[in-house]
């Protein structure tokens, strides 16, 4: 792996290259190089400051009746895990690029919008990142030292944000960190599929999660394929991440477990999956027919 100060020419493609195909890749969530101006704030200072803190917590809390403060702790990491895993795996899964995460080289541009989901817009928060840092460490999946940097990076921007919501939630650091993995973890699986190296991704991504001793590492959290028959009777598989988190959805009001949630059996999780996968591909309809 190796680090530049100044990066040659042949490295500025490269990262503009990366930049622009994270931001085709993920536009609600797009990153770049730049300095923090008006309404940009690092994440140093967003998590450092209460009342920004308590401003994000009430919104989660906005969104679904009954969300105590524990689960809008979780509900924000879920949503800030999503933002910091947009801006940074692909760049890394996709050419081998690892930013300078510190917590006060990273800045952020929140906004709030809204995305479809299970057929309706919820609102959801978001936000853009930019890199005060132009120096990129260079390395390539399956890299032993590019995912140990990788890894360090993460845990070093990840470990003051988590420290803050826990201070000021008392939602365990643990829960913290799990989710924070299932955000990084979920992102390489679909990094992978977007450029076409699933299979190295999901080694990466575990070589990543997975070191004894790491905030980030959990039993639970892992890759796992079903497989349902199409309308041609041909094999149809799919792989899946085991989330090693909770967002706590369940406990709100209307509120039910994730699809792949933690706290669900695996016969159930299956059972449920492959149902969604027989829809998916309208087998389920016509067993549905035939049955009648």
């Amino acid at each position: 792996m190796t680090a530049a100060t100044e990066l040659p020419r042949s490295q500025e493609t490269l990262v503009q290259r990366a930049l622009e195909a994270q931001a085709a890749y993920m536009p609600d969530v797009r990153a770049e190089i730049g300095p923090a101006d008006a309404g940009w704030t690092t994440a140093e200072a967003f998590f450092s400051d209460e009342a920004a803190l308590d401003e994000f917590l009430a919104f989660e809390q906005s969104l679904n009746e009954g969300t105590d403060i524990k689960t809008a702790a979780a509900l924000l990491m879920t949503d800030y895990g999503y933002i910091l895993a947009a801006a940074t795996v692909p760049i890394f899964a996709g050419f081998g690029l690892i930013p300078n995460l510190s917590p006060a080289s990273v800045a952020l541009s929140f906004y709030t919008t809204q995305e479809p989901h299970d057929g309706e817009m919820h609102r959801v928060r978001r936000a853009h990142v930019r890199f005060l840092d132009e120096t990129f460490w260079q390395g390539q999946l399956g890299d032993v030292v590019a995912e140990e940097r990788f890894r360090a990076e993460i845990e070093r921007h990840f470990r003051p944000v988590i420290e803050a919501i826990h201070a000021r939630t008392r939602l365990s650091c643990t829960a913290l960190w799990r989710l924070a993995a299932d955000a990084i973890a979920g992102r390489f699986l679909d990094s992978g599929r977007r450029f076409g190296s699933v299979e190295a991704a999901k080694a990466s991504a575990m070589q990543i999660l997975k070191v004894p001793g790491s905030p980030l590492a959990n039993r639970q959290l892992h890759y796992f394929d079903l497989s349902v028959l199409d309308n041609n009777q041909q094999e149809f598989s799919y792989t899946f991440r085991q989330r090693g988190g909770c967002c706590r959805f369940y406990l709100v009001k209307g509120g039910e477990y994730c699809p792949t949630c933690v706290l669900k059996a695996p016969t159930e999780r299956d059972e449920e999956l492959r149902l969604a996968m027989r829809q998916h591909l309208g087998v389920a309809d016509e067993i549905r027919s035939g049955s009648n």
